[in-house]
């Protein structure tokens, strides 16, 4: 079982005395103790009788640092120059306090936090919220028709949805709004517009700094730079957090439309974002062939008459 640090990832030893001692190694001991890589914990601060170190990852295995204070006092004792003093403790604000459980508690406490994390994923699950994207939309020069739609979408299926502030076409306020999202328990966070090859189009670049593994696809390529198109076409974007799914959809209506119902599926059935983002982008494509057949045959019946 895992357990999502929720930015609580500092641990603090109290009652521990240095002298000259190799903060690198320290480090790696910790490491060692707790099952991590030893690049995944830092020395963030040294004060007298307290070092106070990093986990730089957003989960740990429950095992793997429950109860272990103990473990994890009797490696720093054996360090070249750490003194221990008898009341030597280990500490944290965050879940990562279950390190200080006496081994006789562990089974216990898994065993009560692993029904209670089922009970709150659960929750997290059917708890969404919407951004919508750009400038236009903030000014209110277009009605935000995408954000209700979904809404009631899914609070059809029985989600509870939150519709969160416009953001501006920035890839940092997408990925700002994302981590948010993650970090506030919503199991769904999808933003609508801001997916275009223009270059203030940012919302799939904002996503990929939350999820570097997200899932793409395209919905229309065009010759990178020309006109007014600066990136190789319009995609989309899928990716997972923890718990947390999160999409980025064009803007125009109908292709959210056409999105929705393949992503209710996919939630039913537990999603899978490459399956997921081909899926949204396949039936898109077809909307959008579609539209160009039909301004074709247009075209041609004008330029018949």
């Amino acid at each position: 079982m895992d357990y999502n640090l929720l930015e609580k990832t500092e641990i603090w030893v109290t009652g521990i005395n240095m002298q000259r001692v190799n903060l690198t190694d320290l480090a790696a001991a910790v490491a060692e103790v707790l099952h991590l890589e030893p690049s995944e914990v830092m020395v963030v601060d040294v004060r007298e009788n307290l070092v106070t170190l990093d986990i730089l990852r957003r989960t740990v295995r429950a095992e793997d640092v429950a109860g272990k204070q103990a473990a994890l006092l009797d490696r720093l004792a054996v360090l070249p120059g750490v003194t221990l003093e008898p009341d030597a403790a280990v500490h944290s604000d965050g879940v990562l306090g279950v390190i200080a459980l006496d081994p006789g508690e562990v089974p216990g406490v898994l065993s009560r936090t692993q029904e209670m994390t089922r009970s709150i994923l659960s929750a997290i699950a059917r708890r969404a919220i919407i951004y919508s994207t750009g400038f236009e939309v903030q000014r209110g020069m277009i009605e935000d028709t995408n954000s209700p739609f979904i809404q009631s979408t899914l609070e059809e299926r029985g989600f509870q949805v939150t519709v969160g502030p416009v953001l501006e076409d920035a890839e940092g306020a997408v990925a700002r709004a994302f981590n948010e999202a993650v970090n506030t328990g919503y199991g769904l966070a999808i933003t609508t517009g801001g997916v275009g090859a223009e270059a203030k189009d940012r919302s799939v670049e904002g996503l990929l700094r939350v999820d570097p593994s997200a899932a793409t696809a395209w919905l229309v390529k065009y010759e990178k730079g020309q006109g007014r198109h600066e990136k190789e076409g319009v995609r989309i974007a899928v990716g997972q957090l923890g718990p947390t799914l999160m999409i980025t959809l064009p803007g125009p209506h109908d292709e959210v439309r056409t999105a929705m119902p393949i992503i209710c599926r996919h939630l039913e059935k537990g999603p899978d974002k490459f399956s997921l983002a081909e899926e949204i982008a396949t039936a898109i494509r077809t909307v959008l062939a579609k539209k160009m057949q039909h301004w074709n045959h247009h075209t041609v019946s004008q330029a018949h008459n």
